[in-house]
């Protein structure tokens, strides 16, 4: 589809905006309410909180808000793909709004649910990934079963990917905000109005929420939408790689390196500390970053000053492997590249940062 005729589809996508920002608002009022049954008073002691004080933690019903309001009073070829990812999100977003609520959820049962939702993504949106630009792997996912399981695997990982890196005013939004930026400018380029469009709605949504959660904390994104950030942000990415062969997989893992790195590398250091993955620790990345910046005189008496600054610090890291993916979005070899010099840059700064404790 020609670029003009995408422009024409834009009207109304304003909504995702509109609702998800009065949803907030309403949260934020309604705060009595939500304290008396959310958690967030509960976890104030939490090893891994960078925060003080009660704030909301259900800002992902302001987010899936704006995109059911979006999809209800739109109506063009990408309704029906939004209805299916919303939709398809709902169980993994129920499992993480439970948690918010101090209903404890057991870490295997927020996996359950984020497998429920992948598996719901395939049925309805009829897809699945079917290259990662490896050539053994490719030839794995030729076999359909396979490949399902594949797709289930990494979009399940990419859902609690993203709820690891919340912890920090803004930071989980703004990496969700620059996620849906950059897929859509690729999406763009490649005409694929389809993905222009989900992208379009995803930002609108998450920027609702994000004008009140940065950099005042005045409500939080919590486990609900930050799950089903990661899971409909990750098949919309899964739709851009199946509808354009020529955008490379490694491009649009480099537009998610942060969440999935983040990840992995806590994976690994917990293996290597024979420390249990459901056991919480401070030593993400961002953790690092703001236990080192509250320690700075002219931050000890602003907590919230420090947790927002940390942000501040952070994004622009995650900016620089999206630019990477976008020059070389139809380049194997420069992708891949680009992607292990950041994954060494990301490790050599974490060590630096840690030692820096000692």
């Amino acid at each position: 589809m020609e670029l003009e005729s995408i422009t024409r589809l834009l009207s109304g996508y304003d909504n995702a905006l509109f609702a998800s920002f009065i949803v907030s608002v309403l949260i934020i009022i309604l705060g009595r309410i939500s304290f008396r049954y959310s958690s967030s008073q509960f976890r104030s002691s939490e090893v891994q909180t960078s925060h003080v004080g009660e704030t909301p933690r259900i800002g992902g019903i302001a987010i899936v808000s704006g995109c059911i309001y979006c999809w209800w009073v739109t109506e063009n070829f990408s309704t029906n793909y939004l209805g299916y990812i919303v939709l398809s999100g709902l169980p993994v977003l129920i499992v993480g709004l439970l948690d918010d609520l101090n209903f404890k959820v057991r870490p295997l049962y927020r996996l359950l649910g984020a497998a429920i939702s992948s598996l719901m993504a395939v049925y309805l949106l009829d897809t699945w990934l079917i290259r990662v630009d490896l050539m053994f792997l490719d030839n794995l996912l030729l076999f359909s079963p396979l490949a399902i399981l594949f797709t289930i695997f990494a979009t399940t990982g990419v859902s609690h990917a993203f709820n690891l890196i919340d912890g920090l005013n803004g930071l989980s939004l703004g990496i969700s905000l620059a996620t849906s930026f950059f897929l859509m400018v690729i999406a763009w380029i490649s005409s694929d109005a389809l993905v222009v469009l989900l992208c379009l709605v995803f930002f609108l949504s998450t920027l609702g929420l994000f004008i009140l959660n940065f950099p005042w904390g005045k409500i939080f994104l919590g486990d609900g939408g930050a799950y089903f950030q990661g899971h409909g942000l990750s098949w919309i990415a899964i739709l851009l790689i199946v509808r354009n062969p020529d955008i490379t997989a490694w491009s649009i893992l480099l537009i998610f390196f942060w969440p999935v790195v983040e990840t992995v590398f806590s994976i690994y250091r917990r293996i290597y500390k024979k420390k249990s993955a459901s056991i919480a620790d401070r030593e993400h990345f961002h953790q690092l970053v703001f236990d080192k910046i509250k320690k700075f005189k002219f931050f000890r008496n602003s907590s919230n000053f420090a947790n927002s600054f940390s942000t501040v610090l952070i994004l622009p890291l995650f900016i620089i492997p999206s630019l990477s993916a976008l020059i070389f979005y139809n380049d194997i070899m420069k992708s891949m590249a680009s992607f292990f010099i950041l994954l060494f840059l990301y490790v050599f700064a974490y060590y630096r940062i840690k030692a820096s404790f000692l």
